[in-house]
């Protein structure tokens, strides 16, 4: 199955790929097919950047006294629990300190992580991904994905949508440019400071191998011939809309 023609069920084996939810004989014909693929691979790519930071923002966990009390003694720091004055532990303090209780907890905490992230960025059933094919994967200077560039032949328009953390000021705004094998960059649009915009266009220019953008002042480039800001994303244009 070529998955570029089927952008959503792409998007979410994509999802479930970087997830780590896609396994087995599955997960190796993904693979298989990102080497062949390249709207495969930038589809990973960018749901790799979405997700990087999840693990982020886990709240710190300090292992209980009775981790620490089991590695110790394997360690033969401390005294066997037998050659010890046994103590006993009574109602929910003897569940706190269970070791099976944290394996349990552990994994029910993954889990409802793993539900909210899905339900977050709209794998379920009820939100659908528009019909859009991906056409660039833009990155930055550090070599980072930075931006997704989608065809959406409804519009028509280009869907763009930021992975990057980079800040711009009020009189800042971002602009795409399509680089030509000949001729002078054209500009595709402001995008201005958004985390995703429509932009609409009926058609890309002729030859373009390259998509970029720029930070420019407010009203995009004053650079008749291309842009007067820095380039800060680039990327080659791995299928042209139509």
């Amino acid at each position: 199955m070529n998955l570029a023609r089927h952008p959503a069920l792409l998007d979410r084996m994509a999802a479930q790929y970087a997830l780590g939810v896609l396994r087995g004989g599955a997960r190796r014909r993904m693979e298989q097919m990102a080497r062949q693929e390249p709207a495969v691979r930038v589809a990973i790519a960018h749901w790799q950047a979405r997700l990087a930071g999840v693990a982020e923002l886990q709240a710190r966990a300090v292992p209980v006294e009775a981790v620490w009390c089991g590695i110790e003694r394997r360690l033969g720091w401390k005294a066997d629990p037998a050659e010890a004055q046994p103590t006993r532990t009574t109602g929910w303090r003897h569940v706190w300190q269970a070791a099976s209780f944290w394996r349990g907890a552990t994994a029910a905490m993954t889990v409802i992580a793993l539900i909210a992230v899905i339900a977050t960025i709209g794998l379920g059933p009820e939100r659908r991904p528009s019909p859009s094919t991906v056409v660039a994967l833009l990155q930055s200077q550090q070599s980072r994905a930075a931006m997704l560039v989608s065809w959406d032949p409804t519009g028509p328009a280009l869907v763009v949508r930021r992975l990057d953390d980079l800040t711009l000021t009020n009189q800042q705004v971002f602009q795409l440019w399509a680089l030509p094998v000949d001729g002078k960059p054209q500009s595709l649009g402001v995008i201005g400071r958004a985390r995703q915009v429509r932009l609409p266009l009926a058609t890309l220019p002729a030859n373009v191998p390259t998509l970029a953008v720029s930070i420019e002042p407010l009203g995009g480039s004053t650079n008749p011939d291309g842009p007067s800001g820095p380039v800060v994303f680039h990327g080659a244009l791995l299928k042209s809309p139509r």
